[in-house]
């Protein structure tokens, strides 16, 4: 019979612990920070050992600051890199600048810092919260008991088991270990690549994010559904990457370092994101958007960030969503834990549509009209010169709103959103 143990003692065969998180990105951690804050017992897991890599712009919105100061992170850190609003190139020269809106619901402040830093950051805060955190550990299998998940059969050099309450997957895009519960990928729901690749440039850094929705489809003389970016780092050092949706008419002909490279491409010289000054190689990897993963919880076990699909549609923000999914998820699962009703817990992913549906129903109608390079360059080419509507247009798809309780802007994009289903 295998023996048992407390939480974190990897001696053991067995482990006991309230709740399991599998993945130490965004969403593991902060799932794991907030329930040690409230006095769960909770075991993350990670394949990976900290700090590591990470495909990703590594920027925040004011959306994903003010989730990670609700995790007790100084956004004043010095390795962050403060930006002050987003810059935004359309065709024929025409440049957008949007200062961070002044918000009762969020900071006025973006931050940018290389996932590498930034992760292991997190899981450090959670770590400080109580919880353990076990490296170089893969979740390999979920254990099912019927159809609830009780825990998940661990790896770092031997087989053992986490035998947990509740169990969290935060393992990412892939997510194999929900997907042996049977959550799938909904392929009717967006899907992006992106590629990235940091460059030291004799440019001097900008102070806001720099996103190009520009990029050329030679095949149509229409633009790409999808942009580029250049984010700058505190290590004087700029992250440069491009994304694409799958909506794009012809997105299996595309790979995302050929997307990145033609990015590159047309960049001014001047600017010198070139060969020479690259710092690392080019990381690529799949965005799932839209709440793209069904179902979102099943009896034992919640998705949170990637793992659920939850970025979203219409700028690519993943960070801020699995951030705050994580604590979502956490509230739930210490409020069934502490009074006995597991039921509550379950209740996670009529909780997710009832923030994101209806907006992210929007998103994924947006998503499918810019697939079109056509629509897309008409819109990009007669949208930008009318710059009141686009300083609109990027606040309402950045999500930042006070909602009904707001100015004009706030009330309109209110508006607009009840008016969209919720599914």
């Amino acid at each position: 019979m295998a023996s048992r143990a407390r939480a974190g003692e990897t001696t053991a065969a067995t482990i006991e612990t309230d709740v399991l998180v599998v993945g130490a990105g965004p969403g593991g951690s902060s799932t794991a920070y907030h329930l040690a804050e409230q006095g769960v017992d909770v075991v993350m897991v990670d394949k990976a050992s900290f700090p590591r890599e990470k495909v990703c712009g590594d920027g925040l919105t004011p959306r994903g600051v003010r989730a990670i100061e609700e995790m007790g992170i100084d956004p004043a850190d010095p390795g962050f890199t403060r930006v002050d609003g987003l810059r935004t190139y359309g065709v024929d020269g025409v440049v957008i600048d949007l200062e961070w809106p002044v918000l009762q619901g969020f900071p006025r402040t973006g931050l940018v810092r290389t996932r590498f830093e930034f992760d292991d950051l997190l899981a450090q805060r959670a770590v400080k919260a109580g919880a353990t955190f076990l490296q170089r550990t893969e979740a390999v299998h979920p254990i099912m008991e019927g159809a609830w998940v009780v825990g998940g059969t661990i790896k770092n050099g031997d087989g053992r088991e986490v035998r947990a309450k509740f169990v969290v997957a935060a393992d990412g895009a892939s997510s194999r270990f929900a997907g042996q519960a049977g959550v799938r990928r909904d392929e009717t729901r967006p899907l992006g690549i992106a590629a990235r690749r940091y460059y030291r440039l004799p440019r001097p850094q900008q102070t806001v994010l720099e996103a190009f929705v520009n990029l050329p489809d030679d095949a149509t003389g229409g633009v790409m559904a999808g942009y580029g970016w250049i984010f700058p780092l505190a290590d004087g050092t700029v992250n440069v990457g491009a994304g694409l949706l799958n909506s794009f008419t012809r997105f299996k002909e595309v790979s995302a370092r050929k997307l990145l490279d033609q990015f590159v491409a047309q960049l001014p010289a001047e600017w010198g994101v070139t060969e020479e000054n690259a710092t690392s190689p080019v990381l690529s990897g799949p965005i799932p958007m839209g709440m793209n993963r069904q179902p979102l919880a099943v009896p034992g076990m919640l998705l949170v960030g990637d793992a659920g699909g939850v970025t979203n549609p219409f700028n690519g923000e993943g960070i801020a969503y699995a951030v705050e999914t994580g604590q979502l998820a956490a509230e739930l699962i210490a409020d069934a834990l502490h009074t006995g009703r597991p039921a509550i817990a379950q209740m996670y992913p009529l909780v997710l549509r009832e923030r994101y549906a209806k907006y992210y129903f929007l998103g994924r109608q947006w998503v499918r009209m810019i697939g079109h390079p056509r629509f897309m360059g008409f819109a990009v080419k007669h949208g930008f010169p009318r710059q009141k509507l686009m300083r609109f247009l990027l606040l309402f798809m950045a999500n930042l709103t006070d909602g009904k309780d707001g100015e004009l802007r706030d009330r309109i994009m209110h508006a607009i959103v009840s008016m969209a289903p919720e599914r």
